[in-house]
């Protein structure tokens, strides 16, 4: 027996009404079932600490929707051991059905806060909060993500800050 995917069965009812689509996926489906999460392999999110300081992150979409869905606009909220660091992102991407598609953010980072990571290093403490807007041909919808945690920040010359902030004193 051939098994389908997800997004082949969903193709069966793109010949409903739309009045009927939009019933079947409100608002509250199409943001469940479109998946967004932190990259599971390699460097998913990485803190440099030297030169100018700077975040990089890499998430993962999956549109297990059967409809193209476009990445609107999303504002990341990243705390890392008690430094806020908030980044906007408003290129705007598609995803087509079935699609996984990479998101990636990146940025720097005050010299203010990078000396508290460096200061307050305790891994474990680190988490993400996401909220993105979508466009779809049924709905304009909202995906929110609160407190994404248990990620693996690499950390690019942390002791190299630390031993610095010693330094001065």
């Amino acid at each position: 027996m051939e098994l389908l995917s997800i997004t082949e069965i969903w193709r069966w009812l793109r010949w409903l009404p739309p009045f009927v689509l939009r019933r079947i996926f409100n608002k509250t489906r199409l943001a469940d079932i479109v998946l967004l999460d932190v990259r599971a392999r390699h460097r998913s999110v990485l803190v440099n600490l030297s030169g100018p300081p700077s975040y990089e992150i890499y998430f993962q979409v999956i549109n297990m929707s059967p409809f193209e869905v476009e990445l609107d606009r999303a504002e990341f909220d990243f705390q890392v051991n008690g430094a806020r660091i908030r980044s906007q992102y408003i290129k705007k991407v598609r995803y087509k059905a079935g699609e996984m598609g990479l998101l990636y953010i990146n940025g720097e980072i005050s010299e203010a806060n990078a000396n508290h990571i460096a200061k307050y290093a305790n891994d474990g403490r680190e988490s993400i909060t996401v909220h993105c807007e979508f466009n779809c041909r049924l709905h304009s919808f909202t995906k929110t993500l609160l407190t994404l945690e248990g990620l693996h920040v690499e950390y690019i010359n942390r002791d190299w800050r630390k031993s610095q902030l010693v330094d001065r004193k």
